[in-house]
């Protein structure tokens, strides 16, 4: 039985390719390949940013500030008032990273503790949690 449901899952398949690849082709020539690239590009910068961020925790007056000296995020690493580390590693100085730099908006990292949770990207129902719909109190 699993392999007659497979064949016939295949040959719908065959279908849909014959009917829409082409024009799905299209649409990926078009703007998938700038997706994926600037898809990649914000993955690489959440990693350097979770990377400073954990490096910064594990010093003494660690603190983090976010550069773009070349239009991508850069995320330098203080010990005080010291650079140490920036993610992703970048081949020039540390001081001519920050030569035109605001060092006041450098920023800590939170203790795990005091962060706040993450919130679900589902919508909320009403009623949830007990509270009840704003539309029912009127």
């Amino acid at each position: 039985m699993a392999a007659g449901n497979l064949a016939k899952a295949a040959a719908q398949g065959a279908k849909l390719v014959v009917k829409y690849g082409p024009q799905a082709k299209i649409a990926w020539d078009k703007g998938g390949k700038q997706a994926t690239l600037a898809a990649a590009t914000r993955a690489q910068a959440l990693i350097a940013r979770r990377k400073a961020l954990n490096h910064a925790s594990g010093v003494v007056e660690g603190s983090v500030l976010e550069i773009a000296p070349e239009g991508l995020a850069v995320y330098v690493v203080f010990a005080g008032d010291t650079p140490i580390a920036a993610y992703p590693p970048q081949e020039a100085a540390y001081g001519r990273l920050l030569e035109h730099a605001d060092l006041g908006k450098r920023f800590r990292p939170e203790a795990p503790s005091t962060r706040r949770p993450r919130r679900s990207r589902r919508p909320r129902r009403s009623g949830h949690r007990g509270h009840p719909d704003p539309r029912e109190l009127s």
